[in-house]
């Protein structure tokens, strides 16, 4: 009988007349079977209505389809989170799929959302990895879309962070984004799917999400019942935008590494995103972008850096940018300001080792010669304001050497300079596995001393 039932389901959805219905699981089947699927895949189950509707229609209309279930227990909501954990293991065994479960606990109150996200994702590659899945397949739904969208435009930040989610990116794939949490749920019940229910996802004030969920989005239905299909529609059509615009950004970003004023500047922005992107850091603030643009396009700064948070540092060094991790120092183990070389015993020196020789390097190692009437001992010492190099005439400051050589502003508190017992500077470490030899050093007329030095690959 094809009738409207004018009443209510638990979860608040309308139900569709049994007509709607059969032609919505028609649809559903021919996305799950018209699809071209890997061999293998992860599937991403929480237990929930989305994910295990996904999970019922994977393992009935693509049977061929080697599944592998990843689940994360967050044990957040106590032994409602366990209970979760046994539902989907016993669902999983009950249809013969591996499962694989992650368990954690957040790391405080703040962030957990965020936190999750990376938590679960970094679980899903890994279950991918190990058991050599070709995709993960999420069942984020047309409802989610929404959600997403508008959480970015109210929590504000760069245009190009805020993007909606597509069908496939990279290796993920979302079979259900055209389809509404009120679609998967007829069909869940129509085929009696059986789905955990979380609690908390029913109160308003527990997720800004939630709230959305609830409040905002049915306010938006009063204004145009089309709301949300719209702005469903506008995130799919922002994303392509987006993805389009990345593909020609990954042209650029070689260029971009090697030289950054060769990327015409209205490429900057989407560039250097990617460029973090590869490199970790997914999030940047507007804030932080402006700071950086600003940076490189001030030329009259050569050097500049920009603080990324979380000890991230983005440094320009004039033409270049590089992305450095500050690290912590432990108090009383900073390393000594002075090394003594003594002739043929190695000394261990910036991620490697030196040596003082009257002794031919071998072909393999890196040397410098010295001038030949070296006696007593050579010191290597960080350079000080007041430091400076011989020239053919006259002297220059250790500090005008590294701006002419344009060291980054970086490495030249970590320049070293090589003296002889008179402190006569003999050389100068640049950093990088390079040394500078003053122009008005001595020039021996036969090799017979020499500076052999050694990196320590990581």
């Amino acid at each position: 009988m094809n009738c409207l039932k004018a009443t209510l389901d638990k979860g608040g959805f309308f139900l569709m007349t049994m007509g709607k219905i059969k032609v919505m699981k028609k649809t559903i089947a021919q996305t799950i079977k018209a699809k071209e699927w890997p061999e293998k895949v992860v599937l991403a189950v929480s237990g929930g209505l989305d994910s295990m509707t996904l999970l019922d229609s994977l393992n009935r209309y693509r049977p061929d389809i080697d599944l592998v279930v990843a689940h994360v227990n967050y044990q957040l909501r106590g032994a409602a989170s366990d209970d979760d954990e046994i539902f989907v293991r016993n669902q999983c065994q009950a249809r013969q799929i591996p499962c694989y479960v992650k368990r954690v606990i957040a790391p405080g109150k703040s962030g957990v959302e965020a936190w999750a996200r990376k938590v679960r994702y970094d679980f899903f590659d890994q279950v991918a990895k190990e058991t050599g899945a070709r995709a993960v397949v999420l069942a984020q739904h047309q409802d989610d879309q929404v959600e997403t969208l508008l959480l970015q435009l109210i929590r504000g930040g760069l245009a190009q962070q805020k993007t909606g989610m597509m069908g496939q990116s990279d290796y993920y794939l979302r079979p259900f984004l055209d389809f509404s949490k009120e679609e998967l749920k007829n069909y869940a019940k129509d085929d009696q799917v059986e789905w955990r229910e979380d609690a908390t996802n029913a109160d308003p004030s527990y997720t800004g999400r939630n709230q959305l969920r609830h409040e905002i989005i049915p306010a938006l239905a009063t204004i145009n019942a089309k709301a949300k299909e719209h702005l469903a529609d506008f995130a799919k059509q922002e994303a392509v935008d987006q993805e389009l615009l990345q593909d020609q950004a990954k042209t650029f970003l070689p260029v971009f590494q090697a030289d950054f004023h060769q990327v015409p500047k209205p490429w900057w922005e989407k560039t250097i995103l990617l460029w973090l992107q590869n490199q970790g850091i997914y999030q940047v603030k507007n804030g932080q972008m402006v700071a950086i643009l600003s940076l490189l396009a001030n030329d009259q700064k050569p050097n500049g850096q920009v603080d990324l948070g979380d000890g991230w540092m983005m440094i320009k060094a004039y033409s270049q940018v590089q992305l450095i991790k500050e690290e912590k120092t432990v108090k009383n183990d900073r390393k000594p300001e002075e090394l003594v070389l003594k002739l043929d015993q190695w000394q261990f020196f910036d991620r490697g080792q030196l040596l003082w020789t009257q002794k031919r390097p071998q072909k393999a190692d890196q040397a410098l010669v010295l001038p030949e009437h070296l006696v007593g001992v050579l010191t290597l010492s960080l350079a000080k304001k007041d430091d400076r190099v011989p020239l053919k005439i006259g002297t220059k400051s250790v500090r005008r050497l590294l701006i002419d050589k344009k060291i980054p502003v970086t490495l030249r508190e970590k320049t070293w300079l090589l003296k002889d017992q008179s402190q006569a500077v003999l050389a100068v470490w640049l950093g990088q596995q390079t040394w500078y030899l003053p122009a008005g050093r001595d020039r021996p007329n036969v090799a017979k001393q020499w500076l052999v030095w050694r990196i320590e690959e990581n």
